[in-house]
């Protein structure tokens, strides 16, 4: 019997964008950048089946709020199940650029983290390119951090319109193996300056 991850995979490929969940060394890799004990507000776009999310939980402070967006139906079911006692984790079935509108609805600050591995790659070039400005105008705050994790790095160039890039990490030690790319937003609209 399949697993539900490769079920929504064989189903869907564009929005799972990998047959496998996430390694251990991958995971830990997402997660180094964010500071638990300083964060007020972690949002994590297409959780899946909470692999990085069972870590956020365990690792921030109660008071944390984490904002779960997943636009998987299934998925998103799983996750109410799984975290649904926990206090201040919203998971709600909807698309990643529409965060902003999810997060003042719980009254919630502006995110000091967005933990993100939608499959750049494989969503239409319009939807990429609204995720990221929504996320660098919108959902993150000015000194906060988006943390990437990608298959490929053919989209670099769009993720600078948007984002400064810290750190690039491959992690080899996954299936495939990935990139985990730390950004910072640009100052708004600065998004043009850089090279097309």
């Amino acid at each position: 019997m399949l697993s539900p991850f490769v079920e929504e995979f064989l189903r869907n490929p564009a929005t799972v964008g990998s047959l496998v969940p996430s390694s251990r060394e991958l995971t830990e890799a997402v997660m180094a950048p964010i500071d638990f004990a300083r964060a007020g507000c972690i949002v994590e776009y297409g959780p899946g089946t909470g692999v990085f999310t069972d870590i956020i939980i365990r690792r921030r402070r109660a008071e944390t709020v984490v904002l779960l967006v997943e636009v998987n139906r299934r998925f998103c079911q799983l996750l109410q199940q799984r975290y649904s006692g926990q206090p201040n984790v919203h998971v709600v079935h909807g698309s990643a650029d529409k965060t902003a509108g999810y997060l003042d609805g719980l009254g919630a600050p502006r995110a000091d983290y967005v933990v993100c591995g939608l499959p750049f790659s494989s969503l239409p070039r319009r939807q990429g390119w609204r995720i990221l400005e929504h996320t660098q105008q919108q959902v993150l705050r000015p000194e906060g951090r988006l943390i990437l994790f990608q298959y490929s790095l053919r989209n670099k160039k769009l993720f600078g319109r948007f984002f400064r890039l810290l750190n690039d990490q491959q992690v080899l030690l996954n299936l495939p193996p990935a990139h985990v790319l730390l950004y910072e937003p640009l100052s708004s609209g600065g998004g043009d300056e850089v090279i097309r």
